[in-house]
């Protein structure tokens, strides 16, 4: 290499050794290097990621179909929680209906003769309603209940005592003979005595938490 020297006003010539050609050589070996190693970082990094982005999109499907799956169990379990409680329901308003029945064939409200009578009410603290019925007919039970007593009635001959269940007996006075015995499980329309020709009155009563009630608040006179 030439070079002037200006102070002196020569030139001069100035080589340049190997040692000063390696070093720019080796700088550029040196990036070289380095991008080749940041290439395949970046290529691995790359390759990483997309496995990672495989792996994440596998595992959103699977819950996509878990989820799915999920979703039509709900429905079906929705679909038998329905229909059970529409069983349940329907159970419900039978045994509403059925207890309804019960209780009203426990009230005491039927007319206790099995045919047409004369009707006398008597009142006082013990109201009482005297029926005089016909020769063949029967007197009969008003409501479902059990018998709870067959006493000796000081004006008739026997006296029958109807536990209804409720708070409600029903009070039978006649002189016929008896058809039921205590224990007895009746229903509305039992018969507890045959009205004959000397057995035509009957005595009729109703108490309600033992006390005397006026049967006509109850009777049904239409039978």
């Amino acid at each position: 290499m030439l070079f002037v020297d200006s102070k002196e006003g020569r030139i001069r010539q100035m080589g340049i050794g190997p040692r000063a050609v390696e070093i720019p050589a080796l700088i550029v070996i040196a990036v070289i290097v380095v991008l080749a190693l940041i290439c395949r970082s970046d290529r691995e990094q790359i390759a990483q990621l997309t496995a990672q982005t495989q792996a994440q999109q596998e595992n959103i499907a699977q819950l996509q179909e878990e989820n799915e799956d999920l979703a039509s169990l709900r429905q079906e379990l929705a679909d038998k929680v329905l229909i059970l409680s529409d069983t349940i329901n329907q159970k419900v308003e039978q045994e509403e209906a059925v207890e309804q029945e019960q209780a009203q064939a426990h009230m005491p409200i039927g007319f206790p003769l099995s045919s047409s009578a004369s009707l006398e009410t008597v009142e006082g603290d013990e109201p009482m309603v005297k029926l005089t019925g016909s020769e063949g007919s029967s007197v009969i039970a008003a409501a479902d209940g059990t018998v709870s007593s067959i006493i000796t009635d000081s004006q008739y001959l026997h006296c029958i005592k109807i536990d209804h269940g409720n708070g409600y007996t029903t009070i039978y006075r006649n002189d016929g003979d008896v058809m039921v015995k205590e224990g007895d499980a009746v229903v509305k329309g039992a018969i507890l005595y045959v009205i004959g020709e000397d057995n035509t009155e009957l005595g009729y009563q109703i108490t309600y938490e033992e006390k005397y009630i006026d049967p006509m608040e109850l009777i049904n006179i239409d039978g």
